[in-house]
C-alpha cells in the first residue's frame, strides 16, 4: 500500500496513536476516536465487507450525512481496492438508482431508514447493505442488509485479517481510490476516476497555501460526494493529521459548530452568501442603537479592507477607528458564526462576489478563494496568504500549468488531474485537448499580477444583441449580495437587453415582510406581493449602480417556487442549471422581452412521494420602478 492513503493512515496510527482523529456529537455529547482506534475500524471494516463480497475493482456507494463510519467505509473500500461512490443524502430515489445500475455498485453503507427506503427496490442489484445508524432497524436486518457493528465484528476473524493484508498489498498509487461526481450542471454528473496518487498530488499542490501545521479542528458538514469536502476530510484529514468534527444531525450543524469554533473552515459561495444576508437582515431588526452601532463599524472595517486591497495606507486614524469597531462588531459577528477561532478560511465551488469576500475580510478572517474541479482533485489556483484580490481565485498552484485557450477556456495540466470518466470512454477522450490539456469548461483570464479570473462557464459567456460582451455569472454576483435574494438567473444573450430570475431569500424576505406587517402564507403568496417587487427592484438598481448601463438589469421576475434539485433546476451543491431553469421558464423569459406585465406559469414539481404541478400568474416589472 505504499503511496496511498492507507499508508499515511498507517504511518500515522503508529506516530500518534492517542491524538484525536474523529470527534462526533451524539445525544449531545461529543465522542472521541484515536487515530489508532481509526486504522483499526478502517481494517475490520474493510474485512467484513470482504466477507460480504467487496471486491478488488468493484464499486461500494456511499449514502447519507457526515459521519465517522462513511469516512471509514470509504478508506475501508479503497483497502481492498474497491472504488468508492458518494451518493448526496438528498438524492431522489430514481438518482440513486441511476448510480447503483450504471458503476455496478457491489454494496453499499448508508446512514438510516430514510436511505435504505431508497435502496430497498434495488437489493437484487447488490450484494449487501450496511447501515450504521441501527437503533430502529432490525426488522430489516437480513442476509443481505447488515448492522455495521456487526460488519465490524465480522472483521475481527483471522481470516478477514488476511484477506485485508492480501488486498493491501495489491494496492499502489496508481490505484483508483475515488469515484467522484462532477457538478452536473449542464448534464447529468458523470464520475470522475482520482487515483491516490492524484488525490495526494491535489493535496501536496494546496498545502503549502494552507499553511496548516496538523493538529487543527476542521468541520466536516458538507455533502461528502462533493470533491472539496472529500479533499478536507478524506485526503487532508488522513494526510495533513486535521481533527474532524461532526455535527450530530444536518439539521443541528449551525448550532453545533459555535461550540467546535474550527482553526479551519470551508464553506461554498452560497453558504458565505446566506450567512451575509442572515447578519444583514437581523441587523435591520436590532436596536436602534445596535444598528448605529454596526452601521458606523461596518463602514470602517469596509474601507479599511477596501485599502488593503487596492495596496494603498490605512492611516492612523482609520487604524484606531477599525481597532475600536472589531471588538464591538467584527468578533461578536465571527462567535456567531463559529467562526471566532478561524485562522484560514476557504471558499471554493464557484466564484464568490467581491463584495461578500470583501464584507468576511473587513471582519479579520483570512478568507481565500480556491478553484478546481472533481476532475483535478479540487485544485487548481489559489490565493496565498496576504496575496488575495477577490475578483480573482489566485494563481496556479505548485506543480500545476493553467493556460488559456484562443476561446478563452481555462485548461489545466497537472499530477492532480484525473484518469478519466468511469465508463464514459467518449467524454474522456472530449475533456482533453490533442495535446493532453484538461479542458475544464470555463471562462476566464489572468489578470498583470497572475492571477485567474473566472468569468464563468465558457457556453454562458456570451454578448448582448449590441455586441456587448456579458458574462451572466459576474452580474449574478453583484446581486446576490443582496440579503432578500438568494439564487438569481440573468438573462441577456442575444438579447436587447439584461432581465432576471429572482429566487427570493425566504427567511430574510419573511422577516421584511412581518416587520412591515405584510399578510402572507406560502413563498409563493410572499413572492407575488408588490411590496417585494419594489424592494427587490430597489435591490438590483443599487447591486448594479457601478455597471455599464448596457450591462445593468432593466426588466425581472420574483420566481413563484424556489430553485429545487428535485426539480433539476439547480445541482445537489445548488450550482444553477442555466439550461434547464431557461427551459422550464421560458414563457416568463418571453414575457419579459415581450413587454408584459404578467406571465401565466405551469410547472411540473417533483416530492419524494410524487409529482405535482404549480400555476401561478407571476407579475414582471421594471427595475427602478
Amino acid at each position: 500500500m505504499r503511496g496511498t492513503l492507507l499508508e499515511a493512515l498507517a504511518r500515522r496510527a503508529q506516530a500518534t496513536p492517542n491524538l484525536p482523529a474523529h470527534r462526533v456529537k451524539r445525544y449531545g455529547v461529543w465522542e472521541t476516536t484515536t487515530w489508532a482506534q481509526f486504522w483499526d475500524n478502517v481494517q475490520r471494516l474493510a474485512g467484513g465487507m470482504a466477507q460480504l463480497g467487496l471486491e478488488k475493482g468493484g464499486v461500494l456507494a456511499l449514502l447519507g450525512h457526515n459521519a465517522p463510519e462513511w469516512v471509514s467505509a470509504e478508506l475501508a473500500a479503497q483497502a481492498l481496492g474497491a472504488m468508492p461512490m458518494g451518493i448526496y443524502a438528498d438524492a431522489m430515489p430514481e438518482e440513486v438508482a441511476y448510480f447503483l445500475e450504471f458503476t455496478g455498485a457491489q454494496g453499499i453503507v448508508l446512514c438510516d431508514e430514510e436511505q435504505l427506503d431508497k435502496v430497498l427496490p434495488h437489493l437484487h442489484r447488490l450484494r449487501f447493505v450496511v447501515v450504521w445508524e441501527e437503533a430502529g432497524m432490525s426488522r430489516y436486518w437480513s442476509e443481505k442488509v447488515h448492522p455495521y457493528s456487526r460488519v465490524i465484528a465480522q472483521g475481527e476473524t483471522p481470516e478477514a485479517g488476511q484477506a485485508v493484508r492480501a488486498a493491501l498489498e495489491k494496492i499502489g498509487p496508481d490505484t483508483v481510490a475515488l469515484l467522484a461526481p462532477t457538478s452536473g450542471t449542464t448534464a447529468r454528473s458523470k464520475l470522475a476516476m482520482l487515483t491516490h496518487a492524484q488525490l495526494e498530488a491535489g493535496h501536496h499542490a494546496v498545502d503549502h497555501s494552507l499553511e496548516l501545521r496538523g493538529g487543527e479542528w476542521v468541520y466536516s458538514y458538507l455533502p461528502l460526494p462533493w470533491i472539496g469536502e472529500q479533499m478536507l476530510s478524506v485526503v487532508q484529514a488522513v494526510l495533513g493529521g486535521v481533527v474532524l468534527h461532526f455535527p450530530e444531525d444536518p439539521s443541528t450543524s449551525i448550532l453545533d459548530i459555535k461550540e467546535v469554533q474550527p482553526d479551519f473552515y470551508l464553506a461554498p459561495p452560497r453558504l458565505w452568501e446566506e450567512a451575509l444576508a442572515t447578519v444583514r437582515s437581523r441587523m435591520e431588526d436590532a436596536h436602534w442603537l445596535k444598528k448605529a452601532v454596526y452601521r458606523w463599524g461596518m463602514g470602517v472595517l469596509l474601507k479599511a479592507a477596501g485599502l488593503e486591497f487596492r495596496g494603498e495606507r490605512v492611516g492612523l486614524g482609520l487604524d484606531l477607528a477599525r481597532a475600536i469597531a472589531y471588538p464591538l462588531v467584527a468578533r461578536p459577528i465571527r462567535a456567531r458564526l463559529g467562526l471566532a477561532a478561524c485562522r484560514v478560511a476557504v471558499t471554493g465551488g464557484a466564484p464568490l462576489g467581491p463584495e461578500v469576500f470583501t464584507f468576511y475580510r473587513a471582519l479579520g478572517l483570512d478568507i481565500r478563494q480556491y478553484y478546481g474541479q472533481s476532475e483535478t482533485a479540487a485544485n487548481t489556483c489559489a490565493h496565498r496568504a496576504g496575496d488575495a484580490p477577490p475578483e480573482t481565485v489566485g494563481r496556479p498552484l505548485a506543480n500545476t500549468q493553467v493556460r488559456i485557450s484562443e476561446e478563452g477556456e481555462i485548461q489545466v495540466k497537472g499530477p492532480q488531474v484525473f484518469a478519466g470518466y468511469f465508463g464514459n470512454e467518449d467524454a474522456t477522450r472530449e475533456a482533453f485537448t490533442p495535446d493532453g490539456w484538461f479542458r475544464t469548461g470555463d471562462a476566464g483570464f489572468f489578470d498583470e499580477r497572475g492571477h485567474l479570473v473566472i468569468l464563468g462557464r465558457l457556453k454562458e459567456v456570451g454578448a448582448l444583441a449590441s455586441g456587448t460582451r456579458f458574462s451572466p455569472q459576474f452580474l449574478e454576483n453583484r446581486l446576490k449580495y443582496s440579503p432578500y435574494i438568494r439564487e438569481v438567473v440573468v438573462i441577456g444573450d442575444r438579447r436587447p437587453y439584461v432581465t432576471a430570475l429572482v429566487e427570493l431569500d425566504p427567511e430574510n424576505t419573511q422577516n421584511w415582510a412581518r416587520r412591515r406587517g405584510l399578510a402572507f402564507t406560502t413563498y409563493q403568496s410572499l413572492a407575488a406581493r408588490p411590496e417585494v417587487y419594489r424592494l427587490i427592484s430597489e435591490e438590483i438598481a443599487q447591486a448594479s449602480a457601478a455597471l455599464p448601463e448596457e450591462l445593468r438589469v432593466r426588466r425581472f421576475a420574483i420566481l413563484p417556487k424556489e430553485l429545487h434539485p428535485d426539480d433539476d433546476e439547480v445541482t445537489r451543491t445548488r450550482k444553477v442549471k442555466r439550461k434547464t431553469v431557461e427551459e422550464r421558464y421560458a414563457a416568463l423569459i418571453a414575457a419579459l422581452y415581450e413587454g408584459k406585465e404578467e406571465a401565466r406559469l405551469e410547472l411540473p414539481i417533483r416530492y419524494l412521494e410524487g409529482e405535482g404541478k404549480l400555476e401561478a400568474a407571476v407579475s414582471i416589472a421594471e427595475v427602478g420602478r
